[in-house]
């Protein structure tokens, strides 16, 4: 496991990457990253005003309320299916972030 989002990722290696799970439909991919501007940006340079492909699916995650920005930049996101992974949240303040995404 890795995060494909990660800073020292380059633009054309997350094509490829893309590229090949686009062709690979018969399978479901799921794409984490706590990136969430990056793969924002990313998505919305490659599939525009459309949604991308629903055997791919993108997710941020949120460890805490203070990284709650994450999940606006995530629905900003033109994916079909978008996932929260929110493993570790303690606290009501933390609840409370994902629950007023």
């Amino acid at each position: 496991m890795s995060d494909l989002f990660h800073k020292d990722i380059s633009t054309s290696f997350i094509s490829k990457v893309c590229d090949t799970m686009e062709r690979a439909n018969w399978h479901t991919f799921q794409v984490l990253t706590k990136r969430s501007s990056l793969i924002r940006n990313f998505l919305r340079r490659s599939y525009s005003n459309e949604r991308g492909p629903s055997h791919i699916w993108f997710g941020v995650s949120v460890e805490n309320g203070s990284k709650k920005s994450r999940i606006k930049h995530l629905q900003e996101t033109p994916a079909e299916i978008r996932f929260l992974s929110i493993e570790g949240i303690r606290g009501a303040a933390a609840t409370r972030a994902c629950r007023e995404g």
